[in-house]
């Protein structure tokens, strides 16, 4: 085998990215970096050269290659690379497969074959759904080549497009569509990445109209009735106004349209480049709904104060760290029940408590009501609908709830596996659960839909799920940051910690977190990440180091939204 790729491929991409881009890049994105967030940087418009005259089978592999970051006009350029026989059969949008480029090696199968081996990082199915890569097992994908009037072209090759990592960000660029909880109290983020800057909102409604991701569709609902086109299969951009047309469907349900605008508006504005309003029509007329009088709500924050206990009192620490601000009718029966974890319920009106006797609910003023009397429990999971969600530590397929009024589940089918489970988070606008587990020296964490019936109650969690990023070392804890962000703790070499934080459907990044920390909690940001530690030191990250905020911490205490 041979790295006959990789000197060409550097080679091209450093003329490309130092040159031959309408807007210049400051540099390589590693997997694992924050996505960019200022869109001119995505908005790239790359030049590429046409097949080399007389080239080598190589040659012209590596120029498709190059040629295939380039999506103007549909990937046109990667397709002169191809027989005229394949050009009608290859699909550039099907797929991407994004890759390490220090990795790729080619191997000559035969006189008209070459094999790429190439390292999976990630993936993108066809629906800009970006898929964290599950196994660093090589990828063999072959290309064969004829003659086509005496130069070579390639005759078949994979579905999609190989880019590396480096580049994806400089091609694709994520956007964030909307959907609702069953309820319409909430909208709920969908990411997904779409290549071309000029074609986005046509790609962002048509996704739209597509539906949610196939892990997330349990746990949610869209207000496009099933049958709705895109017609004409465009949405142009006039004055900053994106005209959005639909058809097949009756839309005459005005509660509906609203829904639909409000979609549109949250998933197009801002997010797509040159779009500041969407103009709805609907078979042919234009929509004055507006959108709904109570609209829902997008990304619901909890109080930025953490909650924490430290054996006298369960409250809210002050900005300064030096004192705590009781929750009233909870506070004083968590510290008589000398209480391990907890999670504080909807309005900070009741709290999950894990003790010696397992898990039970508190209400103000009320005796404590037990739930749950397994050993080896975990901290509680409460959600907004008043569900309580308990699991022991070493049986994580054992997954009940438990409703506000008592009424306890069967065993819940759990679309996980693992020998342990650390952790479980429900999302603020409780459309999803998630999980982290423990698998052999391995530690994974994934998120799951909740599918509930009228009266709020979990029916089963979605089979398919979105699996995130893994790391080596013991699982310890998971937190929410945001609609779409989560974070995780993981124990590595002795007392050192790892966290890891991903945006769902998209990057992950891990950096080093406190000594001997054990539980953590993020607010509403990144920036607000805390770790507790061992001993009972409460930190925030200072710089590249973490500074103590308080001390005598015996638990942080997962919350929502008031």
């Amino acid at each position: 085998m041979r790295k006959g790729l990789l000197a060409a491929s550097v080679a091209m991409l450093s003329l490309l990215l130092s040159g031959c881009v309408s807007i210049p890049s400051s540099g390589n994105v590693q997997q694992g970096d924050p996505a960019p967030s200022d869109a001119s940087s995505l908005d790239l418009d790359i030049l590429v050269d046409p097949p080399i005259v007389d080239g080598t089978q190589q040659q012209i592999l590596d120029g498709f290659l190059t040629a295939a970051l380039s999506p103007r006009n549909n990937y046109q350029a990667a397709y002169e690379f191809l027989t005229p026989a394949f050009k009608e059969q290859w699909q550039a949008d099907e797929n991407a497969t994004i890759d390490v480029l220090a990795d790729r090696e080619f191997e000559e199968v035969s006189d008209s074959q070459i094999q790429l081996t190439a390292t999976p990082a990630a993936s993108l199915r066809d629906n800009g759904q970006y898929e964290v890569a599950t196994s660093a097992a090589p990828l063999q994908l072959p290309y064969t080549f004829e003659q086509v009037q005496g130069q070579w072209r390639i005759a078949s090759a994979p579905a999609g497009i190989v880019i590396d990592q480096a580049n994806f960000t400089q091609v694709f660029r994520e956007y964030t569509l909307y959907f609702f909880d069953p309820a319409y109290r909430f909208l709920v983020p969908d990411s997904r990445w779409f290549a071309g800057r000029d074609s986005a909102q046509t790609s962002v409604v048509q996704a739209l109209l597509a539906g949610p991701a196939a892990w997330l569709a349990p746990g949610v609902v869209t207000a496009f009735p099933e049958g709705t086109e895109l017609s004409p299969a465009a949405v142009p951009v006039s004055g900053r106004v994106a005209e959005v047309s639909l058809t097949g469907a009756a839309f005459d349900d005005i509660a509906a349209a609203q829904r639909m605008q409000l979609q549109l508006n949250q998933s197009l504005v801002g997010s797509v480049r040159n779009v500041g309003d969407v103009a709805l029509i609907l078979n042919g007329v234009e929509s004055d709904a507006g959108i709904p009088a109570n609209p829902a709500v997008r990304d619901p924050r909890v109080d930025p104060r953490p909650v924490v206990f430290d054996g006298e009192s369960l409250g809210y620490l002050s900005t300064s760290g030096d004192g705590i601000t009781p929750i009233p009718g909870i506070s004083e029966q968590v510290a008589q029940s000398d209480a391990s974890g907890a999670a504080i319920g909807p309005d900070a009106e009741s709290a999950a408590i894990l003790d010696e006797s397992g898990v039970s609910v508190i209400t103000a003023d009320a005796d404590p009501v037990p739930l749950d009397p397994r050993s080896g429990l975990i901290t509680p999971a409460f959600d907004r609908d008043g569900v309580v969600w308990s699991v022991p530590a070493d049986a994580p397929s054992d997954l009940v709830w438990f409703s506000a009024d008592g009424q306890k589940s069967d065993r819940i089918p759990v679309p996980w596996s693992g020998t342990s489970i650390a952790a479980i988070e429900v999302s603020r606008d409780g459309t999803r659960l998630l999980a982290l587990l423990g698998d052999g020296p391995r530690t994974y964490f994934l998120v799951a839909a909740i599918v509930r019936d009228g009266d709020g109650l979990p029916v089963e969690l979605g089979t398919t799920v979105l699996r995130l990023a893994e790391v080596d070392g013991v699982p310890l804890d998971v937190a929410w940051v945001d609609g779409r962000s989560v974070v995780s703790l993981t124990r590595v070499d002795g007392e050192a910690t790892r966290i890891v934080t991903q945006d769902l459907g998209g990057f992950a990044s891990t950096r080093d977190g406190p000594l001997a920390g054990r539980l953590l909690d993020a607010g509403n940001s990144i920036r607000d990440v805390r770790v507790l530690t061992d001993s009972g030191s409460l930190v925030v990250q200072s710089g590249v180091g973490w500074q103590e905020r308080a001390s005598g911490i015996r638990f942080i205490a997962s919350q929502l939204p008031g």
